[in-house]
């Protein structure tokens, strides 16, 4: 599905306005209420991943099933 707005940019936007981490759950329906459209675990993952791999946050496993957001800052 082609969205207005990356995904990554949205929850970029998220984790700039934070003072801290945020867990992915939280995040997730921080991310879903601000769009009109349905995102789907998976999608949202996956822009995780992808914002990981460029470093821009940091991921940490908390327990099996929930992660800690980090946002480590922009790249210059």
């Amino acid at each position: 599905m082609w969205r207005e707005v990356p995904l990554t940019h949205i929850i970029l936007e998220k984790l700039r306005k934070l003072e801290g981490p945020i867990k992915d759950d939280d995040l997730y329906n921080d991310v879903r209420k601000s769009v009109d459209y349905e995102v789907p675990f998976g999608d949202f993952l996956r822009a995780l991943m992808s914002l990981e791999i460029r470093g821009y946050i940091s991921v940490s496993l908390i327990r099996e099933n929930s992660r800690m957001i980090t946002y480590i800052g922009d790249k210059e």
